[in-house]
């Protein structure tokens, strides 16, 4: 008999997730979201060889939260046929617990079961191309029988087989040591009739161990409450005018007392045309702060009115040898004087070639951008300046794609760094590139990375966007609404240690902003604005009209959990859901309340002792409890 011990407390959260132990998605080869329909020139390197093509098209059995709309649709004529990508992408495996995942249709209607052979290329001579006598190609050998439903088919790394024997005979694809690119995922089908068969695939990645799925293997991870994603924003605003962001972004949406937390912006060291250190935070950091945001300044060691490349800009060698100290002592007594915290996010995107203090343009050797991370956070402290985070912020996109310029091997340190971060954009870089990518596919990489290996920080989305559509891209296609939309629900399942969700709101190579289209910002309202998991307010929009006379109670009694709240504001019918913390639904049951009343019982006979949570929700509302079990 299960002994419950409850304190209920309520928590107004929606939607952030928990992956089960052992289900983590680090690299996603294709997810197909947002593509053409009919297209065939895929993202980033696909091939076909053979008897086999192959298009984007909608999902034939409709969309769902882990596959979307758009699939890939293979037709195998007679004969033998591969569909392949050509990744050349470092990728950290472990090949004991890795495990290779994608989804398979094969219709009934075909004539046969599907026979493939996985295959995956690393580059053991680190030549950044495939040479059959020196590279190794792991294969394994598949059947999939015709079925009526999507099948998630899983292999785990240790189970494929040295097919080449060029290679070093280990799988062993990697940053660190120089190991090698994973070269290209391949799928070489046999036909086995004389039938032409079609097929569809989708979601082809890897992860730590099992596929994180939801309910069924075509749910995401079953969102459930643990903690808030507060909302910031970046907008172009004259120097000195960025208090005034908050009342710009927070005027887009309806009156309601909600209030985004972070305001981001952009200070060089020299924004007068002159290459001399002279620019400081102003009074709208006191304004932000009296007001109750936190300022996020991205400070950058670079002097505008000179290409960013240029020769005459800052290098990591120049604040290392203590050029700038004067100027960086004088911009910490500035911060000093001010009476609560200011985040600092200083060099950021390091990863990338296109700023002066990037690893690639400074001798490509990580250890300079931490000398010079580090000195500045130390200068600061000597001056006193302690009422300053420090971020780390990555770009979710490698230039270019090489083993020094890892993020790992840059990070500054526990001692100097306070939050890590990473940027996220739909078709950021390069910048003339087509291609429309999820909010996943585009982000998974970066946020496995952080989070294995500094889960001890607090993690933001520092810079968040996404373009709109093209008038010569398909008009059937998702559009930015449908991306915000889908990146809401992902966030809230695979992104689950994201602590800030900060906007780029602005125009520059394309238009990010929140209100780009009246479709854009009504999606914004509907799947961001309006969801409490965006603000730390715990009582902005209640399921009870007093929270300090509302009744919550959970009660252990025999072999049954009793539920009761009341004092509910309308008698809608209520959705009350039982999960484990692993994130699995143990049970549910709609209610109707009778006069602003719900009570039921939750049958727990078979339950370990452990935490649980209860999830109340309708159309207008989620809430959970926390049934801590003793």
């Amino acid at each position: 008999m299960i002994n419950f011990i409850i304190r209920c407390f309520l928590l107004v959260v929606l939607a952030t997730a928990f992956n089960a132990n052992g289900q983590t998605l680090k690299s996603i080869v294709y997810d197909f979201d947002g593509l053409d329909i009919g297209q065939t020139d895929l993202p980033e390197g696909d091939y076909q060889l053979n008897d086999l093509n192959y298009s984007i098209a909608a999902n034939p059995l409709g969309e769902s939260d882990m596959l979307g709309d758009r699939v890939l649709q293979l037709n195998l004529n007679a004969g033998n046929g591969t569909f392949g990508r050509g990744i050349s992408r470092f990728i950290e495996f472990d090949p004991s617990a890795d495990v290779f995942h994608f989804y398979f249709y094969n219709p009934i209607i075909n004539s046969a079961d599907a026979t493939v052979e996985v295959a995956l290329s690393e580059d053991d001579d680190q030549s950044d191309f495939f040479s059959i006598g020196t590279d190794d190609v792991w294969v394994k050998s598949i059947v999939i029988p015709r079925n009526a439903g999507w099948q998630l088919i899983s292999v785990p790394l240790n189970t494929l087989i040295d097919s080449n024997p060029g290679g070093n005979g280990v799988f062993d694809a990697a940053f660190t040591q120089a190991k090698g690119m994973l070269l290209f995922v391949e799928f070489n089908f046999t036909q086995n009739s004389p039938d032409n068969a079609v097929y569809y695939i989708d979601m082809i990645a890897f992860a730590e161990g099992a596929m994180p799925t939801g309910t069924t293997i075509l749910d995401i991870p079953h969102p459930v409450l643990t903690d808030k994603c507060p909302l910031g924003a970046f907008q172009q605003k004259a120097s000195g005018n960025q208090h005034l962001v908050p009342s710009a972004v927070e005027g887009l949406f309806p009156t309601i007392q909600k209030k985004i937390k972070y305001v981001n912006w952009f200070l060089q060291f020299a924004m007068d045309g002159s290459t001399t250190a002279n620019v400081f935070p102003g009074n709208e950091v006191k304004t932000l702060l009296t007001n109750g945001y936190t300022p996020v300044i991205t400070w950058e060691p670079l002097y505008t009115g000179y290409a960013r490349l240029d020769p005459v800009q800052p290098r990591l060698s120049n604040i290392i040898n203590g050029e700038f100290d004067t100027y960086i002592d004088a911009f910490a007594d500035t911060l000093k004087s001010y009476n609560d915290t200011v985040i600092i996010r200083f060099m950021h995107e390091f990863e990338g070639d296109w700023y002066p203090w990037s690893i690639t343009h400074n001798n490509q050797d990580p250890s300079n951008y931490i000398t010079a991370f580090r000195k500045v956070v130390d200068r600061f402290r000597a001056r006193g300046a302690t009422k300053v985070k420090w971020m780390w912020c990555t770009n979710a996109d490698y230039a270019p794609y090489e083993a020094y310029n890892w993020i790992v091997p840059a990070y500054p340190g526990d001692n100097y760094v306070d939050i890590i971060a990473t940027d996220i954009y739909n078709n950021h870089f390069p910048v003339n590139s087509p291609w429309w990518m999820s909010f996943k596919y585009k982000a998974i990489e970066s946020y496995y990375y952080l989070t294995k290996y500094f889960p001890q920080k607090t993690l933001f989305i520092c810079e968040e966007g996404c373009r709109e559509r093209a008038s010569s891209e398909n008009a059937t296609s998702q559009t930015k609404a449908d991306w915000l939309s889908q990146m809401d629900k992902e966030l809230k399942a695979d992104f689950t240690k994201v602590r800030a969700l900060i906007f780029f709101d602005a125009i520059t190579e394309n238009d990010w902003r929140i209100n780009s289209t009246s479709l854009a910002l009504t999606s914004m309202e509907t799947n961001i604005w309006n969801d409490d998991y965006y603000f730390e307010s715990e009582m902005t929009a209640g399921i009870f009209n007093n929270k300090d006379e509302s009744e919550l109670m959970v009660y252990q009694s025999g072999n049954y959990l009793n539920f009761k709240a009341a004092k509910l504001i309308s008698n809608e019918n209520i959705l009350i859901e039982l999960f484990g913390m692993e994130g699995k639904k143990i049970s549910s049951k709609t209610i109707k309340p009778i006069m602003n009343t719900v009570e039921t019982k939750i049958n727990i006979d078979g339950l370990a002792t452990g935490n649980y949570l209860v999830r109340v929700s309708n159309n207008d509302f989620k809430r959970v409890v926390k049934a801590i079990v003793k």
